[in-house]
């Protein structure tokens, strides 16, 4: 039943933040307009997209980091599948300072963040930019 459970939870997560969330952030941009950044949409989607794949870096780069350090992921599991460790389902028992945790403490939430900043560029979307953006770094402070 575990395994089941992780396996759900793993899924669920994956369609909120690679669908649901960006889907949310695309509808939001448009029905939400503070304004629009004035840059031409080929150097917008060069530069958004480059921002993206480098939060993704961080991001995933995190989970890669957690589950090559073969550190515990929690008291009640045994074990834990790559993508509960790429989603924090089950955070560690203690500390990783390998791979990219060497680099940042939080590079999950820093990577989220800078691919809320690459979605705002690649949408051209100040809303997106001055709301979604400050409000994950709050939520980030508040929840670190």
């Amino acid at each position: 039943m575990k395994k089941v459970y992780k396996i759900v939870a793993s899924l669920l997560t994956i369609i909120f933040y690679c669908v649901i969330f960006p889907l949310f952030l695309f509808w939001f941009s448009f029905k939400v307009q503070i304004g629009r950044l004035n840059i031409p949409n080929l150097l917008a989607y060069g530069i958004g997209f480059i921002v993206v794949v480098y939060g993704l870096y961080w991001y995933i780069g995190a989970g890669i980091a957690q589950h090559k350090s073969g550190v515990k992921i929690s008291r009640n599991y045994k074990s834990a599948s790559f993508l509960s460790r790429l989603f924090q389902l089950n955070p560690p028992d203690r500390l990783v300072t390998t791979g990219i945790y060497a680099k940042s403490r939080n590079p999950m939430f820093f990577g989220y963040t800078v691919i809320l900043i690459g979605m705002g560029i690649l949408l051209r979307s100040i809303s997106i930019l001055v709301i979604f953006v400050p409000a994950f770094i709050v939520f980030d402070l508040i929840w670190i």
